[in-house]
């Protein structure tokens, strides 16, 4: 018995030291699209949900040509990776965006697709309590 006690002891502490599965995307970010010597930044909310997690974005300006994409959908979170595309509002009709990257502390790289052409896509968490 005493041993139970023990080794439920050692699995409860390593559960509350070990960061959850798919947590590192989740907060607040500004990310950045660079793409033919133009920045698109925007500021980015990850949350955990009942479903899963969700993605929304709020421009910090607006992009070329007034174009705004809407919330994340089918968000995958694997550890360190993500993944989530956008639809992205053209002129009244819609592109896809996907978004896929690497979380390395308080910062992540990857790309942003749409059309079959990536550009890199990178990201800054933002302070806590911002």
């Amino acid at each position: 018995m005493m041993g139970r006690t023990i080794i439920l002891g050692v699995l409860l502490v390593a559960a509350a030291v070990t960061p959850a599965f798919g947590q590192s995307f989740v907060g607040d970010w500004t990310a950045t699209a660079h793409a033919q010597g133009t920045e698109v930044s925007e500021t980015l909310s990850v949350a955990k949900t009942a479903n899963g997690y969700s993605v929304t974005a709020k421009p910090v300006a607006v992009a070329p040509g007034g174009a705004v994409a809407g919330p994340g959908a089918e968000v995958v979170l694997e550890g360190n990776n993500f993944s989530y595309k956008r639809s992205l509002d053209v002129g009244g009709g819609a592109m896809e965006i996907t978004y896929k990257g690497v979380v390395s502390g308080d910062t992540f790289s990857g790309t942003a697709e749409v059309g079959g052409t990536g550009v890199p896509y990178t990201g800054v968490r933002a302070p806590a309590g911002k």
